[in-house]
């Protein structure tokens, strides 16, 4: 049986919704959904997938250790094949390193070669002028001059080829790691910033509060739940211009959550005329009412 199948095999089994899993461990329903449906691919990441896997399995009574241990053995055939299929840095460098052309090599020799003849051609040019200018002891002490002034060919210093290029095969793997380094930083960053945040811009005051919040990233489909606790809980939601217009009642003590699909919104607010027994969540996080006031308002500006 799949990690999915397992999983809501125990939570039906407890008689539990996916709304009681998500208010138990304040993961939104649509994480929860995909677990159960082993649909990994809208997870946020591998990290935040096995972290849900293991608080939904304690939350059902599952074993999380066995579920993580079975994922693990699910998934470990894909990352052997991309290691065998991926090249490591060294190899990469080392195939740069061979596919390059011994430029060097090619250029070095026909250069050297026309230096030793050039020298030579001018070193025959004066020794024949010597000749003719200045007679046979002359022209004796020139050539010697000549001789000690034409470099050998050992004494040319030939390009040190095999040095260079590992120095550019170093700099090049430098640069791949740095290059590396900085992609994970940024898909970390990504990641993190891709999770929805909830945050207070105002907190209400006086003898009518609104509170105020901002929900950040906070993905394609927004949920809105309405509860009540310890007694019952008037209400009314509306869409920041009109209240009411989304959702009006009482809600009895107990009884079942009430959920609200406001992911065309751009501002939800809800009044409450008892916030003592009011309970509520958007996308699975809590609002809080700053205040004992019965009567309160919170107002959430929702962002994608």
């Amino acid at each position: 049986m799949d990690i999915g199948a397992k999983l809501r095999e125990a939570r039906e089994s407890k008689g539990m919704t996916l709304e009681d899993v998500q208010q138990r461990t304040k993961i939104q329903k649509r994480y929860l959904k995909a677990i159960e449906e082993n649909n990994h691919s809208v997870m946020p990441g591998d990290f935040y997938t096995r972290a849900f896997i293991k608080e939904f399995a304690q939350t059902v009574g599952v074993n999380p250790d066995e579920v993580l241990q079975q994922k693990q053995q699910e998934t470990a055939a894909a990352p052997v094949q991309e290691e065998r299929e991926a090249p490591s840095r060294q190899e990469r460098s080392q195939a740069r390193e061979n596919d390059r052309p011994p430029r060097r090599e090619r250029k070095g020799i026909p250069y050297l070669s026309s230096i030793i003849i050039g020298l030579l051609v001018i070193a025959a040019i004066v020794v024949v002028v010597l000749i003719y200018a200045g007679g046979s002891n002359d022209t004796n002490d020139n050539n010697t001059a000549s001789e000690t002034q034409q470099p050998s060919e050992d004494q040319v210093v030939q390009p040190n080829d095999e040095q260079t290029a590992k120095e550019e095969a170093d700099e090049s793997a430098d640069t791949e790691e740095q290059t590396d380094q900085a992609e994970e930083e940024q898909a970390q960053k990504e990641e993190e910033a891709a999770e929805p945040k909830l945050s207070v811009d105002e907190e209400g005051t006086a003898s009518n509060p609104v509170t105020t919040y901002t929900l950040e990233n906070a993905g394609e489909d927004v949920t809105l739940t309405l509860a009540a606790e310890g007694g019952d809980a008037w209400l009314q939601v509306g869409d920041g211009s009109s209240a009411g217009n989304v959702y009006t009642g009482t809600i009895a003590a107990g009884s079942e959550p009430v959920e609200q699909d406001v992911s065309d919104l751009e501002t939800v607010s809800v009044r409450t005329g008892y916030s003592k027994t009011t309970k509520l969540q958007i996308n699975g996080q809590e609002l809080k009412f700053p205040i004992d006031n019965d009567v309160q308002t919170i107002v959430v500006n929702i962002q994608k």
